[in-house]
């Protein structure tokens, strides 16, 4: 595309080049911001109609009930060996975090490292989680969001 410029035309008056390329590019960037909204919403439109597709075939999933001691804070249901325990969704993420971190308490850990080694996506949840178990005395928090197993208290959710 580079090689088909009039070169020539450019290099008699590049100001007037330079100022209507500039034009040209604002124009652009205002374009591509309009796609990106409507692709935003597209993508909106999308997962509410993949959610309402999901539904009818499977019905609507049931509220989460705050009192249930065995529901995970995602809503969704864990492995089914978890199950067999006795805990009809499996562990808490609170108590699968206290598992992993009880295993070594010296250490100290990011929530993202906590988020890999639980091969758990939701990041923001797992923060949630470990700052509640904070506030229950069963983690510490350290400087720089880092987290350690807090031995001296027993563990709690």
């Amino acid at each position: 595309m580079i090689e088909n410029l009039p070169w020539e035309e450019y290099a008699a008056n590049p100001d007037k080049y330079v100022k209507m390329l500039e034009e040209q590019e604002e124009e652009s960037q205002r374009d591509l911001y309009k796609v990106r909204q409507e692709l935003r919403l597209v993508r909106q439109i999308k997962k509410q109609k993949d959610t309402a597709e999901e539904w009818r075939a499977h019905g609507v999933p049931d509220q989460r009930r705050p009192d249930d001691p065995y529901s995970t804070e995602d809503g969704e249901p864990s492995d089914e060996a978890s199950r067999a325990n006795g805990h009809p969704h499996g562990p808490t993420r609170k108590e699968r975090v206290l598992a992993l971190m009880g295993q070594d308490s010296s250490r100290i850990w990011k929530v993202a490292n906590i988020a890999i080694a639980l091969d758990d996506h939701k990041i923001k949840s797992i923060r949630v989680a470990m700052d509640e178990l904070v506030r229950a005395g069963s983690l510490t928090k350290h400087p720089g969001a880092n987290y350690q197993f807090n031995t001296a208290s027993p563990r709690s959710s």
